[in-house]
């Protein structure tokens, strides 16, 4: 649904017979919706069994997509748009909280961070099959059809699946017994407002990157179409890549090159003059947002002694906060300005802003470890401590 964004509005814009603009705007419900669905999670979960809450979503997942393919109204599909995404924003939390209670340690990170490489996946094979019943004039919902296929695929898997646990559990909650003091500075909250602003930009790239490379080369869908695979093939590559570099660095400076890259590729892609060249940066782009969630959340969670599930949804919600003001304020900025590039230079400027944000995290983060580092030594010389 989030990958496909920027191929499928033109074509939705057509069939709605309103600007594309107008139609980019009406997909904020859609990730509106993803940002609400997670602060919902907070409560869902203590109330509901997972499987309850998987199976309910799921449903309403696969309604919604069947609403949006055959009730042709603009103004109802927010209301779809709204559902679809409360819905698999609240099963995206289920199932990361399944991950943390079914596997500890280094399986926990493994799958964690195999969940990105799963997404890029996931990217490359709906760019494609997009682009495929976009070039053969499909109704644009088309698309939605295989997302409620295999939703309904993983739906017969829940109902199958014993989520009974035997390790002293009766049925797997959200809810945990133990409930730590959750630590707050001025490093996580700038990091997390780091990550708001690159998310904004990188969901904003993926809206108006095609339609900017379709209007700039005129070309058609199918080339906007491959560059959306290579940047999601280049993503997919790049998590692999990322989480081998992780457990051989620190995970700050993965990060600073990940920023650097996506500021650099978009400023080169707004100056390329052949589609070759387009295309090509396609996979520069995809490497620089290939692990970059986790690589933020690694570093957010370097700021506080013991991390809590409070300080995960806090990146979570600012993630999805990011990606819900996307379709708003990059139309705005193509309203105020003269094309789709405008876009992308609003997508430049966030990232030259995300910059900024983590080198004062970085100077923020000295301060935090030397304050921790003097109450450490002032407890130890402190008599009966």
């Amino acid at each position: 649904m989030v990958t496909t964004l920027g191929l499928i509005i033109p074509s939705a814009a057509a069939y709605f017979a309103v600007e594309v603009t107008t139609m980019a705007t009406q997909f904020t419900w859609f990730t509106g919706a993803i940002f609400v669905g997670y602060l919902l999670s907070f409560i869902v979960f203590d109330r509901f069994t997972i499987k309850q809450v998987l199976i309910t979503a799921y449903v309403g997942c696969i309604i919604s997509t069947l609403l949006m393919h055959y009730i042709k109204d603009f103004n109802l599909l927010a209301l779809w748009l709204v559902i679809f995404g409360l819905c698999i924003s609240i099963a995206s939390c289920g199932s990361s909280t399944l991950i943390t209670q079914l596997w500890h340690d280094k399986a926990r990170q493994t799958i964690l961070v195999g969940q990105d490489a799963f997404f890029n996946g996931g990217g490359v094979i709906f760019s494609l099959i997009a682009s495929w019943f976009i070039a053969r004039s499909f109704q644009f919902s088309s698309t939605y059809m295989v997302v409620a296929a295999i939703t309904l695929f993983v739906l017969g898997l829940i109902f199958i699946s014993d989520f009974n646990q035997s390790n002293d559990r009766t049925e797997v909650t959200g809810s945990s017994s133990a409930d730590p003091q959750t630590q707050w500075n001025s490093g996580i909250i700038l990091t997390g407002f780091s990550l708001l602003l690159f998310m904004l930009a990188k969901i904003s790239v993926f809206i108006w990157a095609p339609l900017f490379i379709e209007q700039r080369f005129s070309v058609d869908g199918s080339v906007s179409g491959n560059f959306m695979s290579n940047i999601f093939s280049a993503a997919l590559v790049g998590s692999l890549i990322g989480t081998w570099l992780a457990s051989r660095m620190k995970v700050k400076y993965l990060l600073y090159g990940f920023v650097v890259i996506s500021t650099a590729s978009i400023w080169l892609l707004l100056s390329s003059k052949n589609i070759e060249t387009v295309l090509l940066l396609a996979f520069l782009y995809g490497i620089s947002v290939s692990a970059t969630f986790n690589a933020y959340m690694a570093y957010a969670l370097t700021f506080v002694a013991t991390p809590t599930h409070r300080n995960i949804a806090y990146m979570l919600v600012m993630s999805a906060l990011g990606g819900a003001l996307a379709p708003y304020c990059s139309s705005k900025a193509i309203e105020l300005g003269e094309g789709t590039d405008d876009a992308l230079l609003f997508c430049f400027a966030v990232l030259v802003m995300v910059m900024v944000t983590l080198v004062v995290s970085e100077f923020l983060g000295r301060s935090i470890q030397h304050r921790q580092s003097l109450t450490l030594n002032s407890m130890e010389n402190t008599p009966g401590a």
